[in-house]
């Protein structure tokens, strides 16, 4: 599959009082296919952690279980995880239909993820 477990680098997250969904949690079980992989699970991966929810308490305790789960399956979450609080409004979206806030944030860790990559790839050449 396109999307599947080896693909993914960021992901979405949607909140369940203040914890990690049901959805995402079966989400993640998908990456036991990689468990037998020379690199198993996240193993050596960047992974972008971005976490939603209808307030800044519960988006921020989702992002932080979000990165003890990638730590877990042994990734290398960005030192930049995005929280985004859907119940305060958007003023003046940017093009990305987000606050310059969350924007600016999202090119952050997305520029995070692609200087790891760029690091890794140069390492593994050496």
């Amino acid at each position: 599959m396109p999307w599947g477990p080896r693909k993914i680098s960021t992901r979405l997250r949607s909140y369940y009082h203040g914890g990690i969904s049901g959805l995402v949690k079966n989400a993640l079980d998908y990456l036991e296919e990689m468990s037998k992989d020379d690199r198993p699970y996240l193993d050596g991966r960047a992974v972008g952690c971005i976490a939603t929810g209808a307030g800044w308490q519960g988006a921020v305790a989702t992002l932080g279980a979000l990165r003890d789960v990638v730590h877990a399956l042994r990734g290398w979450p960005t030192p930049v995880g995005v929280a985004i609080n859907t119940a305060e409004p958007v003023s003046a979206p940017a093009e990305s239909g987000f606050s310059a806030r969350t924007t600016e944030q999202i090119n952050l860790m997305t520029g995070q993820l692609i200087q790891f990559v760029c690091h890794q790839t140069a390492r593994s050449a050496a």
